[in-house]
């Protein structure tokens, strides 16, 4: 397994704190210097604007788009190492002490995955995603496959297969990178996460200081964002449904 950190260049105290957080738990990880939405502009040729704009409900973000290229950017530099899994990290994290245990049992554990969520929020009493455990691993950690959305990126296991469909059907940017990684059953891979997180975010590096600041002020009003926002997620949501109740009788026969 390879780890790599997400870091903006000009955010050092957050490079600061990574470090601290992986040597107390022995990861050694690999910088990625992420693009900054500073030094991005409009129009992007893999930038699908007007269908972010509808789908997403929000003014175009260009922090967002730093941070998904840069997402994309890691799994492109990891197919062109030999290893088999890569563990992709922001840098606001905090890591649960057995987190390396956790890993090793969920990729051990003989129940097949290609991308494995590892964060949650900074509540570490509030799961998201909505996850119906599966299988234990580690004390009170389970392999678990999300019923709801699950927002953020700050840690995720990804293998070479789930890698290559992200590059190859996510080129061109129409939601944030946690939107889009979101939906499997357009990637063709198996998502599944651990829960409860043994990845949190840190508070005090998250909300009000986050530099992607995807905070209200983007939002469209109430009746522009909705009249094609709420259509769009009843499907979404519909077909999550769908997709992973037959995900899951499958996981019951697989096991």
């Amino acid at each position: 397994m390879i780890a790599y950190l997400i870091n903006l260049k000009r955010a050092n105290e957050r490079l600061v704190s990574a470090k601290e957080t992986f040597d107390k738990v022995g990861i050694i990880f690999n910088l990625e210097v992420a693009l900054d939405g500073k030094d991005l502009s409009l129009p992007h040729k893999d930038y699908s604007e007007l269908k972010y704009n509808l789908i997403h409900g929000k003014k175009t973000n260009l922090g967002e788009l730093g941070c998904y290229f840069s997402h994309l950017n890691v799994l492109e530099k990891f197919l062109n190492t030999e290893e088999n899994w890569a563990l992709v990290c922001e840098d606001d994290i905090e890591f649960n002490e057995n987190i390396n245990e956790i890993i090793s049992r969920a990729i051990n554990s003989g129940m097949h995955f290609d991308l494995l969520r590892l964060s949650g929020g900074s509540d570490r009493n509030k799961e998201k995603g909505i996850p119906i455990k599966l299988q234990k691993i580690y004390k009170d950690f389970y392999l678990s496959l999300n019923f709801g959305f699950k927002s953020g990126t700050g840690c995720y296991l990804v293998n070479r297969y789930a890698a290559k469909n992200i590059l190859k059907k996510l080129k061109k940017m129409s939601l944030p990178i946690d939107h889009a990684i979101d939906r499997d059953w357009l990637l063709s891979i198996r998502s599944l996460s651990i829960s409860p997180a043994p990845v949190y975010l840190k508070e005090e590096l998250h909300e009000e200081n986050s530099y992607i600041q995807a905070r209200s002020e983007f939002k469209y009003s109430f009746f522009r964002r909705y009249w094609v926002v709420i259509p769009y997620r009843l499907v979404n949501e519909f077909t999550r449904l769908i997709y992973k109740l037959f995900l899951l009788i499958k996981i019951k026969i697989e096991s």
